[in-house]
């Protein structure tokens, strides 16, 4: 019993440590004012990025995943995260972006751990930041809280 306890929590705290830190040699272009195409969730380009800052480009707030394929964690949040896209679609952009294929825009957003929710209003500025896996009611109270739907 006691080992079993004691495997589970090794187990846990190493998927927690894997989601962290994490590199890749993969970069985007070194440009000023890049177009990003939004990864999976989002079906057409509703940003650009600036001196490292996303900007929405529809006019909604945002909410940016960064994450990875590698991430337990994060492949857990993906069907959550696509499904309030889905739901809140016209209202809210919701975005994932890959860490290990934009490494400078998620060290521009000082993404030391992942998954990690970016809360952006319509201009680009955050609101807010979350780190780790969040369930569906976690995510619609910080969306009722800072963006008021």
């Amino acid at each position: 019993m006691k080992k079993g306890i004691l495997l589970s929590l090794i187990v846990a705290s190493g998927c927690f440590l894997s989601c962290q830190g994490h590199e890749n040699s993969k970069a985007i272009p070194d440009e000023e004012n890049v177009e990003m195409t939004p990864n999976e969730v989002v079906e057409v380009p509703s940003y650009k990025v600036v001196d490292g800052r996303i900007i929405p480009t529809d006019g909604k707030p945002m909410i940016v995943d960064f994450s990875a394929t590698w991430c337990p964690p994060c492949r857990q949040l993906k069907p959550i995260f696509e499904k309030l896209a889905e739901d809140f679609r016209g209202r809210i952009t919701f975005v994932t972006i890959d860490v290990d294929e934009n490494p400078e825009l998620s060290q521009s957003y000082g993404v030391q751990s992942i998954p990690m929710m970016v809360f952006l209003n319509k201009d680009g500025q955050i609101q807010n930041t979350i780190i780790g896996f969040q369930d569906r009611d976690q995510l619609l109270a910080a969306i009722n809280t800072y963006f008021g739907f």
